[in-house]
């Protein structure tokens, strides 16, 4: 389409400028005339040799140890495209080019031989080198196409090596809690098994899912919650404070059950009386903001700070890969005692015509 382009504007301003030629030279022709001579010029080119040096210069690529072949090729095709071009002028003849005389066939075809050759081989090379930018270019995008699929299949994979990875590891947290149970409470380690059950089932749904939206990961948090109160009783006191305008917007899957569970392992199962749990989420202009507080037990982030085991390491992989820079979590112990994990992520809301099947509608 490029190339037709630039021929047609070629044939307008040749029509011009041979309609002012002419008179100069004291020859005047009509527009009919100009237009006429430069349509059927430049249309040789534009709709038959164009499209047959394109297709030469697809077939046989740029590359130096076929240079004979390459070389050979063109010679052959730059002496058709000249032969074809100075025949179908010449069948042509004075009807179309007023320049020419009648003459008999091979006068004439000698006459725009030597006329058209130059002028013939400028513009065969001039496409052929389009053609080799533009098979280049494309080549280019190809190969930077490849390679981001590449990059892609890379990221989903170790994705889905980090999930693989923290479903056991939730599994078996999750195990451990009913066997605490099995002895001192079968009643409750009964409920716990039934609801363990819905659970993993919630979870093996979203398994393939990089994101979910908060809201998602809320009903799945209450459902881990109530496995948990089973196990601690009145032990386990939480505080959950969203705002509404964030419920919508995108975090890593089982980011809030991972979070909560760290909270749990280090605050509440290690504590002798009650402990709390807040998980808090707001929006900063362009980043949502989660963060998850406990009452400290026995543990001591200055001691500890690079053993924070499974959960935070995956999380802190997740945002590396989904984010990039963009995808922080820190950690600190506050004045107060408390222990904290925030975790920021960009904004970036569920569109309206996205569907999204909630996950309780499964149980």
């Amino acid at each position: 389409m490029g190339l037709l382009i630039l021929w047609a504007s070629f044939a307008v301003l040749g029509t011009c400028f041979n309609f002012q030629l002419e008179a100069v030279r004291g020859r005047p022709i009509s527009w009919v005339q100009s237009i006429r001579m430069n349509v059927v010029g430049y249309g040789i080119w534009a709709m038959v040799l164009t499209p047959l040096v394109l297709l030469l210069c697809a077939s046989i690529p740029l590359v130096r140890k076929h240079w004979f072949r390459f070389v050979s090729a063109h010679l052959l095709s730059m002496t058709a495209a000249l032969g074809i071009d100075v025949l179908i002028k010449t069948l042509w003849g004075g009807r179309v080019f007023p320049s020419l005389s009648y003459l008999p066939f091979a006068p004439q075809f000698r006459k725009i031989l030597f006329s058209e050759a130059e002028a013939d081989l400028q513009i065969y090379l001039m496409v052929a080198v389009i053609g080799y930018v533009v098979a280049y270019y494309n080549q280019l995008r190809s190969q930077e196409w490849d390679q981001a699929e590449l990059e892609n299949s890379l990221v989903r994979a170790k994705l889905q090596n980090l999930k693989m990875q923290l479903q056991p590891h939730f599994l078996f947290n999750a195990l451990h809690s009913v066997g605490a149970l099995v002895n001192t409470d079968p009643r409750a380690a009964q409920k716990m098994i039934c609801s363990l059950g819905d659970l993993l089932r919630l979870s093996l749904a979203g398994q393939d899912l990089p994101e979910a939206t908060l809201r998602r990961e809320l009903e799945f948090l209450e459902l881990y919650l109530d496995i948990q109160r089973v196990r601690f009783q009145d032990q386990l006191v939480t505080d959950i404070d969203v705002a509404a305008d964030v419920l919508d917007a995108r975090v890593p899957y089982l980011l809030l059950q991972s979070l909560v569970e760290n909270a749990i392992k280090h605050g509440v199962a290690r504590r002798t009386g009650r402990g709390k749990v807040e998980i808090c989420a707001s929006r900063e202009p362009d980043t949502l903001c989660v963060k998850v507080t406990n009452d400290n037990g026995v543990f001591h982030y200055e001691r500890e700070q690079d053993r924070l085991g499974i959960g935070l390491d995956n999380i802190r992989s997740r945002l590396r890969i989904l984010y990039g820079v963009k995808g922080q979590l820190s950690v600190e112990e506050l004045s107060n005692g408390q222990f904290q994990v925030v975790v920021r992520v960009p904004f970036r809301p569920k569109a309206r015509s996205e569907p999204e099947t909630r996950l309780l509608s499964s149980v």
